[in-house]
């Protein structure tokens, strides 16, 4: 009898379809979202697709490389110009997600799985930690699917109403003998990052080689287009592959408040971003893509289809998530510990 899982081409099938689809009405990011939604609604109606093997990892090293292409050495440097201002509206992004988990919490969800299931951070590490310490572990899986879903659906939707016409630019050519370098490279560099157990390796370490080979050598390339497209299918596959029939049915008034606050935290950042732009004369569209709770792939690549600060868009989702995961648990343990003068007393006992 043969497993499920083996049939995962008609997984990868069905995403390019609902891609295809997607790009015939002009959507933004038809090959991630066309190919999430599709996928979605057949796992759904109860089609037996599985997982791509490996998929996701594959496109997460396509797109890490693609967007890792526009950090020449000039682009670095302005970058780290702005470091301070990176750094605020990462922490605003921060604070909204804490208020987000005290209301949860008041909304009667213990601290502990409403902490871990609101942190903007990588889901795979969030319910490592809540397993660790006693929390509901479905529930912050499915929060986190339901963050992904919303910030794919909506921001990229909404930006694109932002921006009525998207800047037109022309393509960088592609340099081959150092692309297949470069994605080596990444690959071994997503493989050592996996194994010291850092977060978002098929990422972080593409990106990281990249940028590096890109701004040193002051190279100016680009990742063809079919391969671009190829990497946002798998990694469109790969979300739409972690819904299925039963995951609406799991706790829906959970999932409902998760919703709610998710929808308030994304508009609270969009207006947070647009008083910093106008304070500080910067583009408010790019700032509201970067402080964004959703993944960095993603909002980088609805950043470059809409011609904003890809680079800086790009800066701010990593620098999120390296300052958020490492903020993580010394704000967990402050919080969980605090007395009775706070409204989280007692919350030690949840634990």
């Amino acid at each position: 009898m043969l497993n499920f899982r083996q049939y995962w081409l008609a997984t990868l099938i069905i995403g390019a379809v609902g891609g295809y689809l997607a790009s015939l009405v002009n959507w933004p990011l038809p090959w991630v979202i066309g190919a999430l939604l599709a996928v979605m609604i057949t796992r759904c109606a109860g089609g037996l697709v599985p997982d791509i093997p490996h998929g996701r990892q594959a496109g997460q090293l396509i797109i890490a490389v693609a967007i890792g292409c526009h950090f020449t050495l000039p682009v670095m440097q302005q970058v780290a110009a702005h470091l301070g201002l990176i750094v605020i509206a990462i922490l605003l992004t921060l604070v909204l997600a804490l208020c987000s988990v005290l209301l949860l919490q008041r909304w009667g969800v213990p601290f502990n799985t409403a902490f871990f299931a609101l942190m903007p951070a990588n889901s795979t590490e969030m319910v490592h930690l809540g397993r660790q310490r006693q929390a509901d572990t479905g529930f912050i899986a499915a929060a986190h699917s339901i963050r992904l879903l919303l910030i794919l659906l909506a921001v990229p939707a909404v930006a694109t109403l932002g921006v009525p016409h998207a800047v037109v630019r022309t393509p960088l050519p592609v340099i081959w003998p150092w692309l297949l370098f470069i994605l080596a490279m990444g690959w071994l560099a997503a493989l050592a990052f996996k194994r010291c157990n850092l977060p978002n390796p098929w990422t972080f370490g593409p990106f990281l080689i990249c940028a590096v080979g890109v701004g040193c050598n002051n190279l100016s390339m680009s990742m063809p287009g079919w391969l671009s497209g190829g990497g946002q299918l798998l990694i469109g596959c790969a979300l739409g592959a972690a819904f299925d029939r039963g995951f609406l049915c799991r706790a829906p008034g959970f999932l409902l408040k998760v919703l709610s606050l998710l929808a308030g935290s994304v508009i609270a950042t969009a207006l947070a971003a647009w008083a910093l732009g106008a304070g500080l004369g910067m583009p408010w569209l790019s700032l509201a893509l970067g402080m964004m709770p959703g993944s960095a792939p993603e909002m980088s690549l609805t950043a470059e289809a809409l011609g904003l600060a890809v680079t800086l868009v790009t800066a701010m989702q990593i620098i999120r998530m390296v300052l958020i995961q490492a903020a993580c648990l010394p704000l967990y343990r402050l919080l969980v510990h605090r007395p009775r003068r706070s409204w989280l007393a007692g919350e030690g006992r949840q634990r």
